[in-house]
């Protein structure tokens, strides 16, 4: 099937409900989560009736800006709303139907890890705003939590997810080597992330019984071989074997310092080749 605009949303959402109920023992249902959908003619009038009704603390949100609305979908987590969640999805671009589905699983993994990655509590509210003594020390936490919430998201997305195949790592090669120049200040985190996620599952890394054989996998790809990256895999790699999606503040401090750290050897590089 092709990719289409002609989709019913509600069921394509039904169906990762069901999924994640099951895989996942999660209480999803469609009362308490909230789908809205948006075009780009009407994104700011329907945020704001969005937020309203089920999430006014997200009116703070710099939704004004110009960018703000580059998403195909996102999550809204509710705060002292009747434990009701939402998910906004951009309408006004085609789908094909097994990338619907797979948004919504990614978008509902979201909200499970930050209703369960902290004991309840929200760890952005907990960690991410004026926690730090520095500007900096905060801007690192910041950091790793916007690298770690994209890449367990898209971890959880893609076990929960029958139509990805977990294949191996030097059938991803080309897409990490792209990803990997993707690597800058401005969408640093994300692409960090995806390489994150595809790394951690592929089917040397998922089959590995120790981070030595990880890594030696890893390192076969020729792609990453510093050593901020490779302790960034290794962190990884080692968290989503013990806790997995359960976090601290020490674990994210040092995600988003070896990240920063990535980042600059990607700048320096790219100064280089300039």
């Amino acid at each position: 099937m092709e990719a289409t605009n002609d989709l019913n949303y509600d069921s394509y959402l039904a169906r990762a409900i069901e999924i994640f109920n099951d895989r996942m023992d999660a209480d999803f249902t469609g009362d308490n989560i909230i789908l809205t959908c948006f075009m780009t003619e009407d994104q700011k009038e329907i945020f704001e009736q969005f937020c309203s009704k089920y999430f006014p603390y997200r009116l703070n949100d710099r939704y004004q800006e110009e960018g703000y609305f580059d998403f195909r979908a996102s999550s809204f987590i509710g705060i002292d709303n009747g434990g009701k969640d939402g998910i906004l999805l951009r309408t006004d671009i085609p789908y094909h139907p097994v990338e619907l589905l797979h948004i919504f699983l990614h978008e509902l993994a979201h909200i499970y890890c930050a209703h369960h990655e902290l004991d309840g509590k929200s760890f952005y509210d907990e960690y991410c705003e004026d926690y730090a003594q520095t500007k900096e020390e905060d801007g690192i936490i910041n950091a790793g939590y916007a690298v770690w919430r994209e890449c367990i998201a898209e971890v959880i997305a893609i076990e929960l997810d029958d139509s990805c195949e977990i294949v191996p790592l030097k059938e991803k090669a080309d897409v990490l080597r792209q990803l990997k120049g993707e690597i800058e200040p401005v969408d640093g985190k994300l692409a960090v992330s995806e390489i994150l996620a595809a790394v951690m599952t592929s089917s040397e890394i998922e089959a590995s019984q120790t981070w030595e054989e990880a890594e030696t996998a890893i390192l076969s790809l020729n792609l990453f071989d510093t050593p901020p990256e490779m302790d960034l895999f290794r962190l990884v790699y080692t968290q989503l074997r013990t806790t997995f999606l359960e976090i601290d503040v020490d674990f994210i401090h040092e995600l988003g310092y070896l990240y920063l750290n990535i980042l600059s050897l990607a700048v320096i590089r790219n100064l280089r080749q300039n």
